[in-house]
């Protein structure tokens, strides 16, 4: 029986584990940074099998690091990542039970093969939704000594080899004003929404001479309580993203500029609250990708390959640190929005246990194909050291 062929029966065997996993985090989601039942479900879950683990893994309270197997002459070491983390009200909607699931039953299964050359981490990454716990693990160099890093994420109903994300900031703005009477003395006031209006009017005009493939999106959080007060106080929330991290930066100033401006012109004051941390851009490899592209074709998964950048992720911070894959997999043939509750009602439903299975089973191969071809690592290396070498 060859490798591939043993995983398959070892992914078959190992995969109510998975499967009970993903049922049990979907049913008790919890939000960004606060995935301690999940966590310790893991944790469980791989220490009963015998590997060793990293707890509160880079000082994040509900992250860890599983070391899946270690070979006695390692040609590689990879990374196969877990998330966990649910989104307010919705709960699983970008089906993070699912996909963690996927990247355990690939370790589990990994983890059972004799003869593969590889040294396998199973990392939980924690609080993607929100503050980016990946991030956090980059600072901490820890991806440096990864050959390869990679994950599965379902989607409603499109498959692509690898994904592509947009760099992204995102900050609350607090206007701060004095209230007055909206008619006995509305002069004595200094209004906090007409701080906040004039900011957004001003990002709106500033849209026309930004490049295309910039994001910025806003909305006001506070508004004021009643409509005969001024109000003191107003809030904003704006997003910004690109497709490189230097122009971002730059796209980030002139938005300051903007609030700085309004507040100038209203008489108010206002403070600038960063929401989590900044997220890189996605650092293509075509390697690896064509390696991915490789194992859906065998699997006869249908797929597409766009390339296209909508969203955002902090793997993409990740993928500047070690080659990283980000693969796509759809979960049905029906479209349903990315954070919703159709998708979050989708990974409780006996449908995707077959998903998991083969999520599984294409990471799985995509490890087995790289370990036993040191040409392609090889290129996968040189490719991401030359791109690297760019920034």
């Amino acid at each position: 029986m060859g490798l591939q062929e043993a995983l398959a029966e070892k992914i078959d065997k190992n995969k109510e584990t998975a499967f009970a996993l993903n049922y049990a985090i979907a049913a008790d989601p919890e939000l960004s940074g606060e995935e301690y039942r999940a966590c310790a479900a893991y944790v469980e879950l791989c220490k009963n099998r015998g590997f060793a683990v990293e707890e509160k893994f880079t000082g994040q309270a509900t992250a860890f690091r599983a070391a899946v197997r270690r070979a006695e002459k390692p040609v590689m070491k990879v990374a196969v990542l877990a998330e966990y983390d649910a989104l307010p009200e919705i709960g699983h909607g970008c089906g993070h039970s699912a996909n963690g699931a996927m990247s355990l039953l690939a370790c589990l299964g990994l983890s059972e093969l004799g003869d593969l050359p590889a040294d396998i981490d199973l990392i939980g990454t924690p609080d993607e939704e929100l503050r980016g716990g990946k991030v956090l693990m980059c600072r901490a160099g820890i991806f440096k000594d990864y050959d390869l890093a990679l994950m599965t994420h379902i989607s409603a109903n499109e498959t692509e080899p690898n994904e592509n994300f947009l760099a992204l900031s995102c900050y609350r703005v607090v206007f701060h004003g004095r209230t007055a009477h909206g008619a006995n003395d509305p002069w004595k006031g200094r209004n906090a929404l007409n701080g906040a209006m004039l900011a957004l009017h001003g990002m709106d005009m500033l849209r026309q001479h930004i490049r295309p493939e910039a994001r910025i999106g806003a909305y006001i959080v506070d508004g004021g309580t009643a409509s005969n007060i001024v109000p003191d106080r107003a809030e904003l929330e704006c997003t910004l993203r690109y497709t490189s991290r230097p122009y971002l930066d730059e796209l980030v100033g002139k938005v300051m500029n903007c609030i700085k401006g309004a507040a100038i012109a209203t008489d108010t004051t206002y403070d600038v609250i960063s929401m989590g941390l900044d997220y890189d851009e996605m650092l293509w490899n075509e390697a690896a990708a064509g390696l991915a592209e490789e194992v859906l074709q065998e699997l006869a998964v249908p797929y597409t390959v766009s390339r296209r950048a909508g969203g955002s992720s902090d793997i993409g911070n990740v993928s500047h640190e070690c080659p990283t894959l980000h693969i796509r997999l759809a979960g049905g043939n029906t479209y349903y929005p990315g954070h919703s509750r159709e998708i979050a009602a989708m990974v409780q439903n006996k449908t995707i246990e077959p998903v998991i299975m083969r999520g599984a089973e294409i990471m799985g191969n995509v490890v087995l194909k790289l370990a036993a071809d040191a040409d392609l690592r090889r290129a996968v290396a040189d490719e991401f050291a030359k791109e690297r070498n760019k920034e």
